[in-house]
């Protein structure tokens, strides 16, 4: 009998504590926070402020930088005073030319149409190394993106007052178009390649002929620069 009596306190003791460490269980749930959840900001999208300019014949690129103002370089509009645009969603209008800059390549043309997307201006000159996006229509096929880096520092270089070299693909028709740091806003503008002489063969008279052809350097303004000239226009 006493082992009996052993036994069932034994029972009733391990019920007590089962039971009892129930019922001591809270009655609300707990919060518990996650340290370590990593919640990444929405990609940004710079083609969709990115443009296509034609001028008669000849054609470029731009980027819209909100209310309707679309930078370009000066030598795609040239002396025109309106040109045609088109977006990445495929509107197409016309744009007045504000002003142009031949000094440093730039120009501002504005549109009452819609553009559905824009970037902002980060007023600064790429560091070199520093990894861009550029954004145009080379020989006219639209919206083509091409990646490189920072190859040369801020310079005075040819007809240019100041210009960045990079090592990303430049052919004609991207001038005018955005150039993209890795946040997605704009640090500069395309306005030129590097042409490199190629011997192609002999003149009648037996002087060597040569043919340009493009390299994969190429400049751009800075967006320090077309800050400058932005805010001595406002001014």
């Amino acid at each position: 009998m006493r082992y009996y009596r052993n036994v069932g306190v034994v029972i009733l003791a391990l019920a007590i504590l089962l039971f009892g460490g129930v019922y001591a269980m809270p009655s609300e749930p707990r919060q518990v926070t996650i340290t370590n959840t990593i919640i990444q900001a929405p990609s940004t999208t710079p083609e969709d402020s990115s443009i296509k300019i034609t001028v008669g014949a000849g054609l470029g690129s731009g980027v819209h930088i909100g209310g309707g103002n679309i930078l370009t370089a000066a030598h795609v509009v040239g002396d025109a005073k309106t040109v045609k645009i088109k977006t990445f969603a495929g509107v197409e209008g016309d744009a007045d030319v504000l002003w142009i800059n031949k000094d440093f390549d730039v120009a501002l043309i504005h549109t009452g149409g819609n553009v559905s997307g824009s970037s902002a201006l980060d007023c600064r000159e790429p560091a070199f190394g520093e990894q861009l996006q550029a954004i145009g229509n080379p020989l006219g096929i639209e919206f083509v993106a091409s990646f490189g880096r920072v190859a040369g520092s801020g310079r005075k270089l040819g007809s240019w007052n100041r210009v960045i070299v990079t090592d990303m693909t430049t052919v004609m028709g991207q001038s005018g178009g955005g150039i993209f740091a890795n946040d997605g806003r704009i640090v500069g503008i395309n306005v030129g390649v590097t042409l490199a002489p190629l011997k192609s063969g002999k003149a009648a008279d037996g002087t060597d002929t040569y043919t340009p052809t493009m390299t994969g350097f190429g400049f751009v303004v800075p967006a320090s620069v077309v800050c400058d000239l932005l805010a001595r226009r406002v001014a």
